[in-house]
């Protein structure tokens, strides 16, 4: 069972590696180069920070979830 699932994995990413090689990396425009693709910076910072409280709060409320149900008393 390990040889077939390993071939499996084997033949899935060589598929992957040889697709990835041979895409092709469309051509961007001079003028479209200098603008910013994260759109305004102070909205990219602010987005970055909450997503980031929310990562950290949703890691201490499963931390707190997963100790509530162990049972230790």
């Amino acid at each position: 069972m390990k040889k077939i699932f390993k071939k499996i994995l084997e033949k899935v990413f060589k598929k992957a590696v040889q697709k990835a090689a041979n895409a092709e990396v469309p051509a961007t425009d001079p003028e479209e180069s200098g603008t910013n693709p994260y759109g305004d910076n102070k909205k990219a910072i602010w987005k970055f920070i909450i997503q980031t409280l929310i990562s950290i709060l949703t890691a201490i409320l499963t931390a707190l979830g997963t100790t509530s149900c162990m049972g230790v008393h």
